[in-house]
């Protein structure tokens, strides 16, 4: 005789798959025949664009677009010019989800941006991406299981758990206008370098929408009228209304996604320089609220021996995203005398969390004026270590670089501080009984069983005590009134 328990369900999100790939993408540019031969890259500054996100019965297909701006120094010691190149990429995932019920995810990270000069007139810049793709689909959890009614003489135990679990996957668009003033005295002509990033720092939930809140952060590098080079950093504030669908919530992650960032300079009526900003990016929302669930994690019968249908069930649970910053500081020899640093840019790149540690590194470009006046640049890398603290570490997204530089003759003294998204893994198991046979053929025969047992109770617990003399624990308690500490003699009845 087959017995399947009574459940109550509740619709959660599961994330069954995720998966990393990388790709190495190189492209060439050549210098356009209006500027001069280059005589020494400066610097390389880049940036990736996720363009769609497509999903067929083979798996997932993630298109976008990778550039760099390379800074030059002018054949000659005539000033700095630069170049612009761009590359499309793609990333391809299996999933074995059909389509309709698959959620997907997708989180960018540059490893490295290189560059090389060919010959005077061409560079070859090459890249390195890292793309990890999350799958969610929904399933129907069993929060709660009991007994049917009429089920015979059986006794169940039962362990409560509390689970933070999805309960919404979503994404929304984004799109963020803005016109920024330049200071005054500054007269930028043309855009060398730009990034753009979306912060967010706050998610509520109002009744079933989440507002988001956060802000649009821009950072350039232009050429002014006179050959000098300008860095601003500007931000604006948004706010989103997401629909998710639910009405309780625990945690919600959001990961943004830039798709495009359009920048120009422009005049303003008041003959003003402004950067003209739009800029465009995918939030991406995960939301997690606490689940109560109650397992039957034993079962027997004092009637017939009993077979367990046992089940396991994993459940793979990500913390909310946390800042995690990497800090050293070095003294770097440019192999010259430095007699005025003009400019440092840093990149950050090889970022891994692996065997209990958090690793990185930042690529420093340093454009400075020798003792003699000449133009000149150097790369030097900065390697960044610290203890993660736990082997289920890993980083989902590269912040900002703190960084402080001071030149003293050959030599730079730098303190760099990196800042990391990082999330840790937490897997649940849980072994529980989906559903008990009877074997009603050999049922006990009921005169041979005593009908009250002696026994001295040891280390056993009264349920183990219960199931070895065909008795429950209601009866024992009822029959022995220390019965949940003594380590004596207790009285079992048999219960039927």
């Amino acid at each position: 005789m087959e017995i399947s328990f009574e459940s109550r369900e509740t619709s959660v999100y599961r994330e069954y798959s995720r998966e990393s790939r990388r790709v190495q993408e190189s492209v060439e540019c050549v210098v356009p025949d209006t500027d001069a031969d280059m005589e020494k890259i400066a610097s390389v500054q880049s940036a990736v664009f996720l363009k769609s996100k497509d999903l067929s019965a083979r798996g997932v297909l993630v298109t976008g677009e990778l550039s760099a701006s390379v800074l030059y120094i002018r054949d000659g010691q005539t000033g700095l010019s630069f170049l612009r190149v761009k590359k499309p990429f793609s990333l391809e995932f299996e999933t074995d989800c059909p389509e309709s019920e698959t959620l997907a995810q997708v989180s960018l990270l540059l490893q490295g941006c290189d560059v090389r000069a060919v010959n005077p007139r061409k560079i070859a810049v090459s890249f390195e991406l890292e793309g990890v793709l999350r799958c969610y689909r929904a399933e129907r959890l069993c929060v709660e299981a009991s007994l049917p009614e009429g089920a015979p003489c059986l006794h169940v135990k039962t362990e409560a758990y509390t689970l933070t679990l999805p309960n919404a996957v979503c994404e929304k668009s984004v799109a963020i206008n803005e016109q920024f003033i330049f200071p005054p005295e500054s007269a930028p002509e043309r855009l060398v370098s730009e990034k753009a990033e979306i912060r967010v720092t706050d998610s509520q939930l109002i009744g079933s929408k989440i507002i988001v809140k956060g802000s649009a952060v821009i950072a350039v590098t232009a050429l002014t009228e006179t050959g000098e080079l300008l860095s601003c950093t500007f931000s604006a504030p948004f706010s989103q209304i997401v629909d998710v669908g639910v009405d309780s919530m625990k945690t919600c992650t959001v990961k943004p996604e830039i798709t495009g960032a359009y920048l120009n300079l422009i005049d303003t009526i008041k003959g003003e320089k402004a950067l003209d900003a739009e800029v465009h990016a995918v939030l991406q929302l995960l939301c997690c609220d606490e689940t109560a669930l109650t397992c039957i994690t034993d079962v027997y019968s004092n009637l017939c021996p009993a077979e367990l249908q046992r089940r396991t069930e994993s459940f793979e649970l990500a913390s909310a995203p946390e800042t995690r910053s990497l800090r050293t500081e070095e003294r770097v020899s440019l192999m010259e005398t430095c007699a005025e640093l003009l400019q440092t840019f840093a990149s950050p790149i090889r970022l891994t969390a692996q065997g209990g540690r958090l690793t990185a590194a930042v690529n420093l470009d340093f454009l400075y004026r020798t003792g003699d006046g000449r133009l000149s640049a150097a790369r030097r890398t900065i390697a960044l270590e610290e203890d993660a603290g736990s082997d289920a570490l890993r980083i989902v997204g590269a912040g900002q670089v703190a960084l402080s530089v001071k030149a003293d003759g050959e030599n730079v003294d730098c303190a760099v501080e990196l800042a990391l998204e990082c999330e840790s893994l937490d897997i649940t198991v849980l072994n529980f009984v989906g559903g008990v046979i009877l074997d009603e053929e050999k049922a006990y025969v009921q005169e041979s069983l005593p009908t009250l047992t002696l026994v001295r109770r040891g280390g056993e617990s009264l349920w183990s005590l219960a199931k070895k003399y065909h008795s429950s624990e209601e009866k024992i308690l009822e029959l022995n009134e220390e019965a949940e500490t003594t380590t004596r003699m207790l009285l079992i009845p048999k219960c039927i």
